[in-house]
């Protein structure tokens, strides 16, 4: 194998695995948050909106790692470069989303 082809493999790998435990992550704090019964709806406007906001972000970062995990074209070093700069921006969306959800949560109680 090249070294293209190992690096495409070792990024897809990782990028299947961040998919996978964003994905199991995400579905926890969405079941519990449906069960406990919360809504957004009880915070301030201004609040809610960070909150809104972080909570689309974070289906935005649910589908760049599931871009990030598609197969691609056979080109090894074309797909290491996408898969690479795919799992780069998903990580910094994985950081930003629960970050604005939380500081929204601390400015709705502090407000």
């Amino acid at each position: 194998m090249t070294d293209a082809a190992v690096r495409r493999t070792h990024l897809e790998r990782t990028a299947v695995i961040l998919f996978v435990g964003y994905v199991v992550v995400y579905a926890i704090v969405c079941g519990a948050v449906i069960v406990s019964g919360w809504f957004a709806g009880v915070m301030e406007d201004h609040a809610e909106r960070v909150f809104w906001g972080g909570a689309v972000l974070s289906f935005v970062t649910l589908a760049v790692l599931a871009l990030a995990a598609a197969p691609g074209w056979r080109d090894d070093a074309r797909e290491a470069r996408r898969i690479a700069w795919t799992v780069r921006l998903g990580l910094v969306l994985l950081l930003l989303s629960p970050a604005l959800c939380i500081g929204a949560l601390i400015a709705d109680f502090y407000g």
